[in-house]
């Protein structure tokens, strides 16, 4: 479900409902590391080739920096801003 919300609004809104499900699932014993996984392979389903790169690219990056650090809850919310501004990007390029 929160894939789908992503996909359906960009917004500071939608990233704070989207933190409130992720602290949900950290809550829950799920580790940050599948979650992101989870996460970018769920998003990657709808998109196309020329920007599934970018998304890897991100979660790569903010996987690392889970492992690196604390907080996990950032780097997860940090992953899906990023998610947000490549697929808003996305969107406006191919609509415009």
């Amino acid at each position: 479900q929160l894939v789908n919300d992503v996909l359906k609004e960009q917004s500071p809104s939608m990233l704070m409902r989207a933190r409130e499900k992720l602290y949900e699932l950290l809550v829950n014993c799920i580790p940050a590391s599948v979650i992101i996984k989870t996460l970018a392979m769920e998003l990657m389903k709808n998109l196309d080739d020329e920007v599934k790169h970018e998304v890897i690219e991100a979660a790569s990056f903010y996987e690392h920096r889970i492992a690196m650090g604390s907080k996990d809850i950032f780097h997860l919310e940090a992953f899906l801003a990023k998610f947000m501004t490549i697929y808003k990007k996305y969107l406006n390029d191919m609509f415009a």
